[in-house]
């Protein structure tokens, strides 16, 4: 059952914490389009076979979007997984230019924004940016724009398998400098100190 934070519930959660800073000490806090992108639909349920989402080609379950070919269940059909997934990315680009954090991004933002996934509609914008938050390993209050770090989301860096439609990671990892041994990056001790802050606070609570 995917990660859901209560939207009354405002204080810091310690689970949270950890789970955050384990993602940055797995590298993840390195946020990429692809990455976000692959979030929101396993947020989506695009992942479990014979759901809407992918039988309408569509990761985003987007109600509409560049490329589609007609509609189903309300949402946008596209031709091709690889159409869909140009389309999500497209529009967490959109919005990143907007200067929208995830939480606005899901909830909305008076007069940018309506949001992705308001509570208007019955959704829970809070839950959705802390799953997509903690899948990537970012802060789901600080700016997208600031967490792509120059990421313009054109995917050269992964492939859609064709059996599934699910992105694969193709690219080279990042090994390091010529500098000796591989040694700890900031983002890593970064990760080690929010998680060891948020097994503490879990463990006294």
């Amino acid at each position: 059952m995917p990660y859901r934070l209560n939207p009354h519930f405002r204080r810091f959660q310690p689970h949270y914490g950890f789970r955050l800073g384990m993602g940055y000490l797995l590298g993840m806090g390195n946020v990429s389009i692809d990455s976000l992108a692959q979030a929101i639909a396993q947020m989506e349920g695009y992942n479990s076979p014979g759901t809407l989402a992918q039988r309408n080609n569509n990761p985003g379950n987007l109600r509409s979007g560049q490329g589609q070919t007609g509609s189903s269940g309300g949402f946008a059909v596209f031709a091709t997984p690889e159409d869909g997934w140009a389309a999500l990315n497209n529009q967490i680009s959109l919005n990143a230019s907007r200067g929208l954090t995830l939480n606005e991004f899901f909830a909305g933002k008076p007069g940018v924004y309506g949001g992705y996934a308001p509570s208007a509609d019955s959704n829970d914008p809070a839950g959705y940016a802390a799953f997509v938050a903690g899948r990537v390993g970012a802060d789901p209050n600080v700016p997208i724009s600031s967490l792509l770090a120059g990421d313009t989301g054109s995917g050269s860096g992964s492939q859609v398998d064709p059996a599934s439609g699910i992105p694969v990671d193709t690219s080279v990892p990042d090994t390091g400098g010529s500098g000796g041994g591989p040694g700890l990056s900031g983002t890593a001790w970064a990760g080690i100190a929010v998680a060891a802050v948020g097994l503490w606070m879990w463990a006294a609570g």
